[in-house]
């Protein structure tokens, strides 16, 4: 009986253990509510099965697809992603769990046995503090199937030799526990791997977007120098017009004075079409946005309602338009129908946030996540992850509709 409290205690651990290595892979945000009850029971399972199976090939099978089915209804996200968090986990746990049979002589002593659970438990957590403290993953960033299809061959491959080691008959043990190591290293290296693929797409993602924050100020600039140079003419103009119009209306021509003034309106509010909110960091992404969309012979309709002066940080607000309608640019470039519509509304401490887009019409869904119909799919997600982080600093909401032409993304903000 204490044996299996014992042995029940340590599998507990070793759970809890896996599911420390498979969060290395996903924000807290995509946790849903029935993550604990599943991995409540993966554990009943994997108990029952390690009672009943004892140490064998089919009780790894139940580890593994125990694990990946707890993960895919678990989490949300991408489902390559999903399958290598958990090949990843029951990799380092099987290595770990291979070395301390090895070392305390591959179980055939009871008390050998509890020395070797306890070792490679141990061992285990080790390894993911160590990890979880040096590989900081960019968890938002979606790499192209091709690229995580290597990391899980690389880690299937890996579990394989280690399986073949353990059970082949080895007299030298000191160089089958050193073979075994050095596979433990490889997977760490496959980590550290990985890690570095994520960090430079997120190094690129961000020069992309620093060159876009560039162009808009120096587009924003040029609306400044155009409007400059407009009222700069009329001004030089302006005794000429008062003139006339003087002329119109002591003659009693009304009608050909509005008509005039008219006109003068619209010289005024000739050339680009721009917002002016009196915000400088919303002014200076719409305008961008304006001029992107006007390129593509779009249309972009603005309903601003907002103060000058609001509550909320430019580096948040900057992040949250400028992807989500560096998003909506993207989705209309495919689309016959290229629509663009942008609500903001401050109201009693709440900023309210609308974009509508038209698009292809084809939509990508995992879970409650959307993926990027580009055919090169790497460093893609970085973006909503990061208006997401936005959004929840502010205590705020984020929905997301489509239909068939069109798709909607609604924010809420608390400021």
């Amino acid at each position: 009986m204490i044996e299996l409290l014992f042995y029940l205690f340590l599998n507990a651990l070793r759970i809890y253990i896996m599911q420390r290595f498979v969060r290395l892979f996903f924000y807290k945000e995509t946790y849903r509510k029935c993550m604990p009850y599943c991995y409540l029971a993966y554990y009943v399972i994997n108990c029952t099965a390690y009672l009943f199976l004892g140490v064998d090939r089919l009780n790894l099978a139940v580890n593994i697809f125990g694990l990946l089915l707890v993960v895919l209804v678990s989490y949300e996200g991408n489902w390559i992603r999903k399958l290598l968090s958990v090949l990843a986990s029951v990799g380092m746990s099987l290595l770990t769990e291979n070395i301390a049979w090895v070392i305390f002589l591959k179980g055939k002593d009871r008390q050998m046995l509890e020395y070797a659970l306890f070792f490679s438990v141990f061992f285990l957590f080790l390894l993911e503090v160590i990890i979880e403290k040096t590989i900081k993953f960019h968890k938002g960033i979606e790499l192209s199937f091709y690229k995580d299809l290597f990391f899980i061959l690389a880690y299937m491959g890996n579990t394989f030799v280690a399986n073949v080691l353990i059970e082949g008959t080895y007299r030298n043990r000191l160089l089958l526990i050193l073979a075994l190591c050095v596979l433990l290293m490889v997977s760490i290296t496959v980590f550290y791997l990985y890690e570095k693929l994520l960090d430079d797409y997120a190094r690129q993602k961000e020069d992309e977007m620093y060159k876009i924050q560039l162009a808009m100020a120096q587009n924003q600039l040029e609306i400044m120098r155009s409007s400059n140079d407009v009222y700069r003419n009329m001004q030089h103009d302006m005794k000429h017009h008062t003139r006339m119009l003087s002329g119109y209306i002591e003659k009693g021509e009304e009608k050909k004075a509005i008509e005039y003034l008219e006109k003068m309106n619209n010289y005024i509010g000739a050339g680009r079409q721009y917002v002016d909110t009196g915000n400088e960091c919303i002014d200076c992404i719409l305008n961008y946005i304006i001029d992107e969309v006007n390129k593509m012979g779009g249309n972009i309709k603005t309903d601003i309602k907002i103060g000058e002066n609001l509550l909320i940080e430019d580096f948040d607000i900057n992040i949250i338009l400028s992807n989500l309608l560096l998003n909506a640019c993207e989705a209309i470039k495919k689309s016959e129908k290229k629509e663009i519509m942008v609500a903001l509304k401050y109201d009693r401490g709440a900023l309210k946030i609308r974009i509508h887009n038209t698009y292809t019409g084809t939509i990508i869904r995992n879970g409650d996540n959307f993926q990027s119909t580009k055919e090169n799919k790497d460093g893609h997600g970085m973006g909503l992850a990061n208006v997401r982080q936005a959004v929840d600093r502010y205590g705020g909401e984020m929905k997301t509709d489509y239909s068939e032409e069109e798709f909607y993304v609604g924010i809420l903000l608390y400021i």
